[in-house]
């Protein structure tokens, strides 16, 4: 028979026992219960990872598709495939006789509001052709006396507000637009570039602010066989040092049926940025970059471009091209863009 001390202890001990084993599970269940939160958490941010990635996946695409759709516009906008194939040179809209006291026409220059400028080959005459009808508007001399200076005058140009008149040995006249039987004073630049070369055209490139003044013959002999296109600065009031464009004419000649080319106009193609150049002798026309590439060279009708000496762009694009009468009256011709080119 047990003592009641025997008792007791036997009693202490079953209830230490049972703590103990109390105390084991509530361990157990806080070791689980984290590890159990933790993957929740490791689902919900692979999730969150998951939708980050979907959302900037959508936003990387999306600025591409558009930068692509932005870099195509521009591409229709300015119309940089308009060029010289872009005309058909053997339908031409309509053509023009003007009157038999411009038989020498030379050089064109369109204005604003598609007022087109033109300019005797002799006098310092300009006169401005109603390019609808091929009607005179008016006339206006320019002169530091009464009558009209004399040059071989070759080109013209409108720039900033102010025309430009060349001669062939470089020289520019800079002026204002005068009213009908106007006269009106002139400033002179030499420019000294007819000591290389005999200049036939004058253009206005507003990229640059420059005007572009083409050699029909080089006088160096350092450069014979070249085109040169030479730029004069509105800034500066002289010619861009190493500013010149010199052109292989084989380049020019080869994708005609002559030998040489000799440049008898110019002029910047409003949309493009590139120069299109008029060949009177040769009777051509040809697409140059701004860096001396040569696009495109193709022929004009002869029994339509009897002497072509001048080019210029309606607002529409229309290409114009003017051609002295040599013993007939002077010409204006019109080719539109053509559909479909």
């Amino acid at each position: 028979m047990s003592s009641p001390s025997n008792n007791l202890l036997s009693g202490f001990l079953v209830f230490s026992v049972l703590i103990f084993m109390a105390s084991l599970l509530v361990r157990e269940d806080a070791e689980i219960e984290p590890v159990v939160d933790t993957a929740a958490d490791t689902a919900d941010s692979l999730v969150s990872t998951s939708a980050l990635g979907t959302v900037h996946e959508d936003t990387t695409s999306a600025p591409s598709t558009v930068h692509e759709d932005t870099t195509s516009a521009p591409s229709t906008v300015h119309g940089d495939n308009l060029a010289l194939a872009s005309y058909d040179l053997e339908k031409p809209a309509r053509r023009f006789k003007l009157p038999k006291q411009w038989r020498e026409i030379s050089g064109l220059a369109m204005l604003g509001e598609n007022r087109l400028l033109a300019h005797d080959d002799e006098r310092g005459i300009v006169f401005e052709i109603d390019y609808r009808d091929g009607s005179i508007v008016k006339s206006f001399a320019i002169s530091d006396q009464r009558d009209p200076v004399a040059d071989d005058f070759e080109g013209i140009a409108a720039a900033e507000g102010r025309v430009y008149l060349v001669s062939s040995s470089g020289r520019l006249y800079e002026f204002v637009e005068g009213a009908d039987g106007e006269t009106i004073l002139y400033n002179l630049y030499t420019t000294g570039i007819g000591r290389d070369h005999e200049i036939e055209g004058l253009a206005y490139d507003p990229d640059q602010r420059v005007l572009l003044l083409i050699s029909k013959n080089p006088k160096d002999p350092r450069q014979t066989g070249l085109v040169a296109i030479c730029r004069w600065s509105l800034d500066t009031k002289q010619l861009v040092e190493d500013g010149h464009i010199l052109i292989p004419a084989i380049a020019l000649s080869s994708r005609t049926d002559s030998k040489r080319f000799q440049p008898s106009g110019i002029e910047r193609h409003p949309v493009s940025g590139n120069y299109f150049v008029v060949a009177a002798r040769q009777r051509a026309i040809a697409e140059i970059t701004p860096q001396g590439q040569v696009l495109a060279v193709a022929d004009l009708a002869a029994d339509r471009h009897p002497q072509t000496e001048g080019i210029a762009f309606a607002s529409d694009n229309t290409l114009i091209v003017s051609d002295e009468g040599v013993s007939k009256r002077a010409t204006l011709t019109f080719y539109p863009v053509s559909k479909g080119r």
